[in-house]
């Protein structure tokens, strides 16, 4: 019964906020998650305050909470992105420093690195700029090896995150920047709690499409933990291989009811190749709590498990079809998952298929990179594979995509 009353007052809550921004009237047509981004009237200059600590500025967008600019920092002339915060009230004023402290030590290669933060002379994020823009600007639906690459990296950072104990809350295609190379990395870490926190923003502390159930009825879900990451990593899944997130409807209030209540219709139903990563991507959309992953380590295993066998199928499909040129590809996906996973082994068994496939061109760096592999071996090395040696593997991988 209380649960219910919970559900009812977001509702209600949810419909006052629609009809005061929309100012009585209803869309004729669904509302798409696009319709619930804050859309400041915030002038777009650069704030003069900062002109002595950048130059050359260009302003590239605005979100719920911040504008944000293109600088280049004078110390060093290294580009970087400037958050300039819209509206901070006296309380989220105090609470900025001390929530993007944690964002600040986090150090991985899938999360956005905050290299410095301020509220003199005026409120400032200074961060690394990814030069690709974010998930929310690809073109959809993708692959399903583009999204589970995407995805199985996005983990990785978030895995990172919970064993610091960091939540982010408020993942999404907006908050997932790319990097040249393709990589994926996560933005705007506790945000979303300083913007739930201002009395004077009408802007919930979560994303209506990308919320969880516990963040619509904390009464009847809970509160939200480590598992509301994964619920939302879910829904990122789920738009990048059907389009659209799990939920829709003609109003907040539809939407936010669908999520606390409806079952979600299977990605496949909408891009049936999305059919073999369905229990995945459906566990992570669990009402409950517990009946999701509970933590990113077991979310990260099933999807490799499932990685590991497409893609060697791919494999041998292109073998048995004579074709190099896919035969190396699928070798360079393979190589390039296992190094991820840490698999030494299976890196050098597939590096050494590549040799097979591999153009003239590239046969020298495969060869690099199995010696390297090969003298770790004979020096009895325990480390993990470096970045830089699952930085070469990308750089192959690309090759093998351009043709090379």
């Amino acid at each position: 019964m209380l649960a219910g009353v919970g559900i009812l007052a977001v509702a209600i809550a949810a419909l006052v906020y629609y009809y005061r921004n929309r100012k009585n009237q209803r869309p004729s047509k669904p509302i798409h998650p696009h319709d619930f981004t804050p859309h400041p009237t915030t002038p777009s200059t650069f704030p003069s305050e900062l002109a002595h600590l950048y130059h050359d500025p260009a302003y590239t967008g605005k979100g719920g909470f911040a504008r944000v600019f293109k600088a280049k920092r004078k110390t060093d002339n290294q580009t970087v992105a400037v958050k300039i915060p819209i509206s901070l009230d006296e309380g989220t004023g105090r609470s900025f420093l001390r929530e993007i402290t944690s964002w600040q030590r986090l150090k991985h290669k899938n999360i956005i690195t905050l290299y410095d933060a301020n509220i003199l002379p005026i409120p400032y994020l200074e961060m690394e700029y990814a030069d690709s823009g974010s998930l929310d600007q690809m073109n959809k639906p993708v692959s399903v090896e583009t999204a589970s690459e995407i995805i199985l990296e996005i983990a990785e950072g978030l895995a990172y995150s919970h064993a610091q104990g960091v939540i982010h809350r408020d993942l999404k295609p907006m908050n997932i920047l790319l990097t040249k190379d393709f990589t994926p990395k996560i933005s705007d870490w506790g945000l979303s709690k300083i913007i739930a926190e201002n009395k004077t923003s009408s802007v919930y502390g979560f994303s209506p499409f990308y919320a969880s159930p516990e963040q619509i009825s904390k009464k009847k879900f809970g509160k939200p933990d480590e598992r509301t990451d994964i619920y939302q990593l879910g829904v990122v899944f789920y738009e990048l291989l059907a389009g659209r997130p799990p939920f829709e409807g003609n109003d907040l209030v539809e939407v936010s009811t669908a999520i606390a209540t409806e079952k979600p219709a299977p990605p496949s139903e909408l891009n049936q190749e999305a059919e073999i990563v369905d229990p995945i991507i459906l566990k992570c959309l669990a009402k409950k709590k517990e009946d999701r992953y509970q933590n990113v380590g077991e979310l990260r295993s099933d999807l490799a498990s499932i990685m590991k066998i497409q893609l060697k199928k791919s494999l041998k499909t292109s073998v048995n079809g004579q074709n190099m040129k896919r035969s190396a590809f699928y070798c360079a996906e393979l190589c390039l998952l296992h190094a991820k996973l840490g698999e030494i082994e299976d890196v050098v068994t597939y590096l050494t298929d590549m040799r097979n496939y591999a153009s003239e061109g590239m046969k020298t760096e495969v060869v690099g990179l199995l010696e390297e592999l090969r003298l770790r071996k004979d020096m009895a090395s325990e480390e993990k594979i470096s970045e830089g040696f699952i930085g070469r593997l990308k750089n192959l991988l690309h090759q093998v995509r351009m043709g090379r």
